[in-house]
């Protein structure tokens, strides 16, 4: 096997890991909305602590951040995009 080939099974390996990953990602993030949407519509009476499973959703929620918000300028949407590995 050359030197490319090694290289190249190595990326399909890699991107088929990033593929899954991505897809674990978001079921967590669709069974966690809908776990938070389903405790926002809980009534609860009064005698009940929603405290610890509050938090514990909000764990589960803050394992993946949510991407910044980053401010687009004129300028650099116009601007050629940057090849990183070059």
């Amino acid at each position: 096997m050359s030197v490319q080939e090694t290289i190249d099974s190595v990326v399909a390996q890699l991107s088929k890991a990033r593929a899954e990953i991505v897809q674990a990602r978001d079921e967590l993030l669709a069974r966690i909305a809908e776990v938070q949407e389903q405790l926002d519509n809980v009534e609860a009476p009064e005698d009940v602590d929603l405290t610890a499973l509050t938090a514990a959703a909000q764990a589960l929620d803050d394992i993946v951040p949510d991407a910044p918000e980053v401010p687009v300028d004129d300028a650099s949407a116009d601007a050629e995009p940057v090849d990183p590995v070059a």
